[in-house]
């Protein structure tokens, strides 16, 4: 069993693009290039999240983007040294908040098909099965698309 690991909360700021990159590479068999999280800081209607450990150091990201009421998480990862420590839920957590703060109707991601723990935690969380993208992945991998359904608050 591991110990929690505790994190701070904050925005995603231009001096963690490099990190951010590297961790990419460490998470994904298909990195997004350094340039994308650059881009994605400053484009209009998204919503980004990192955790950092005591230390400052990146422990796990959150990258969505607004598509008229659904918010869409483009990308969610924990680095390996820090998974099973539940910041994964904390990230989900924090973009169905910020999805009912603005008056969103649903959250959708995509996930490869192999990734049996993502889904697993997608599904504990509410996410629903919506369908298959086939050749979604650059190495023409198939994705589950799920969806979750936001609750207005009050």
């Amino acid at each position: 069993m591991t110990e929690r690991l505790r994190t701070s909360l904050r925005a995603v700021q231009p001096g963690d693009v490099r990190a951010l990159a590297a961790a990419e590479v460490e998470c994904f068999e298909d990195p997004w290039p350094e340039a994308y999280f650059a881009s994605e800081l400053f484009a209009p209607g998204r919503f980004q999240r990192i955790l950092v450990d005591p230390a400052g150091v990146l422990a796990a990201y959150l990258f969505t983007a607004w598509q008229y009421l659904d918010l869409h998480i483009l990308k969610i990862a924990t680095l390996p040294e820090h998974r099973r420590n539940g910041l994964g839920r904390r990230l989900m957590a924090v973009a169905e908040e910020h999805a009912r703060a603005m008056a969103g109707e649903t959250l959708t991601l995509e996930v490869r098909l192999t990734n049996t723990g993502a889904i697993t935690l997608y599904e504990s969380l509410g996410y629903e099965r919506m369908g298959v993208r086939r050749g979604y992945y650059a190495d023409n991998s198939d994705a589950l698309v799920m969806t979750k359904r936001v609750c207005a608050s009050g």
